[in-house]
């Protein structure tokens, strides 16, 4: 098996949580490269599909290939492909690291013991902060940082291993709109520049996408994917989105959440 072929594959995933589906019949293929947004509304199982995807949750049913890798069974192999950033407020590094030492332990993570900040480590270190245009916040502690500075300083961390794909959850729920801009603009950027697939869960749709994404409608089971001119339309986001009204000939999303079927 080929663990750098190019595809993302998830064929037929049920996924459960003390016995309840939150991700039925998931199917999906996305080839590299791509820049996909996992969109649906508050429970439609985005999170769940997520830890699918990087590994720390198994599917009851169904399989998951990264690159040709499986998640489950070859974790070391993940770990060098994939970048992960969980939900905002879930996990913080420790308030007292400064910025440039956690983008050092991203990096040293990936190596094998003794690990030691040599000059090819700050050489990547100062990359990856020039790469998320946060270099000016180096010797800031984390406890300092505002919560886009903070999110900026973590996928520099996970840069820094060079990671064919990153993932992300839900990471526009905290920014307000100007920040929300800024940072779909900042992985744009890193998708063009650096080759890097990305793969980021929302539950709304932002004016601020300036190029068209790769979108998996999903409520449970996967709706639709694929441009998002395809998948975007009134029918499959009413299917999506429970509580969304046509006015005109605009579609307003209501924060709807997903109902057990």
């Amino acid at each position: 098996m080929e663990p750098r072929e190019g595809r993302v594959e998830v064929v037929d995933v049920h996924a459960a949580y003390n016995g309840y589906y939150a991700v039925e019949a998931a199917t999906l293929e996305l080839r590299s490269p791509f820049y996909a947004l996992l969109l649906g509304p508050n429970g439609a199982g985005k999170t769940t599909l997520i830890k699918v995807l990087v590994g720390l949750l198994r599917p009851a049913r169904g399989y998951v290939r990264v690159y040709g890798v499986d998640p489950f069974s070859d974790r070391a192999s993940l770990s060098k492909l994939v970048g992960y950033m969980p939900q905002p407020g879930t996990s913080r590094p420790s308030p007292f690291v400064k910025v440039r030492e956690l983008v050092a332990m991203g990096y040293l993570s990936t190596r094998r013991p003794p690990r030691y900040i040599d000059s090819e480590t700050e050489r990547l270190v100062l990359e990856s902060l020039k790469t998320m245009g946060i270099e000016d916040l180096a010797d800031r502690r984390l406890s300092d940082l505002s919560g886009g500075e903070l999110q900026r300083a973590v996928i520099a961390s996970i840069i820094a291993r060079r990671p064919r794909l990153l993932v992300l959850d839900e990471p526009l729920a905290p920014l307000d709109f100007s920040a929300k801009c800024e940072f779909a603009e900042l992985l744009l950027r890193l998708h063009e520049r650096l080759g890097v697939d990305v793969i980021m869960s929302t539950h709304e749709l932002t004016l601020c996408m300036y190029s068209e994404p790769v979108v998996i409608l999903i409520n449970r089971r996967v709706i639709a994917y694929g441009p998002a001119r395809d998948v975007l339309t009134p029918e499959n986001l009413k299917r999506a989105y429970p509580d969304a009204v046509r006015i005109g000939g605009l579609t307003i999303l209501a924060e709807s959440h997903a109902v057990r079927g």
